[in-house]
């Protein structure tokens, strides 16, 4: 088992720390051919304006946009489309290919229906490099904080204690014991291996 570090709050750091994504597309419900790139390019640009408006208005900017274009395309007559990224050139083509990847089999003679145009556009948050553990140095047991009466599997003990921000890379540590730190407390049991890796893991095997 591992358990990183703040993994009470590891949650809400993945919610501040994920990309916005914003998706839009339009219907258009035209065939696949010549000509049709010039549509498929004004409907495009059209939405990704709005996209990049409203990620301007949340504080991206343009560099730290991203705007990716795809096709919702099926054989006319079909109920189901397969999403496609855009390419310019032979959409038609694209799509044979596709669906034959997906299903096994594509029928070229068809008719080739674009039924809509899709832009996924992407706010990038920068994202929190890994760290290694700022306090290093750490060799055979871990020095406790203290020590704690409680109870394990309904039995009465005296558990080491330790301080999540006191212990040392390469560290291990004795068992039973807790290990508290400000977004969460973990209790680790006998018959198990526990110690800290060099990002301040916390790494828990069992035997």
């Amino acid at each position: 088992m591992l358990l990183p570090l703040s993994p009470g709050a590891l949650s809400a750091i993945g919610v501040v720390t994920a990309d916005v994504v914003k998706d839009q597309s339009r219907t258009v419900m035209v065939a696949a051919g010549p000509g049709i790139e010039k549509k498929l390019g004004r409907v495009f640009r059209e939405l990704e304006t709005r996209a990049r408006a409203t990620l301007h208005r949340e504080g991206f900017a343009g560099s730290k946009q991203r705007h990716e274009r795809s096709l919702a395309v099926r054989y006319k007559g079909q109920s189901f489309e397969i999403e496609i990224k855009h390419i310019s050139g032979n959409i038609a083509g694209a799509f044979h290919r596709a669906h034959h990847a997906r299903y096994g089999y594509a029928q070229d003679q068809n008719v080739v229906e674009i039924v809509s145009a899709r832009v996924r556009s992407i706010g990038v948050v920068e994202k929190t490099k890994a760290r290694r553990s700022r306090v290093s140095g750490g060799k055979g047991f871990a020095k406790p904080h203290g020590f704690a009466e409680s109870y394990f599997e309904r039995k009465r003990i005296r558990a080491v204690v330790y301080r999540r921000e006191e212990l040392p890379a390469g560290a291990r540590l004795r068992v039973p014991c807790i290990v508290t730190e400000y977004s969460g407390t973990t209790l680790i049991p006998e018959r198990t291996k526990a110690g800290i890796d060099g990002h301040g893991n916390l790494i828990i095997q069992v035997g």
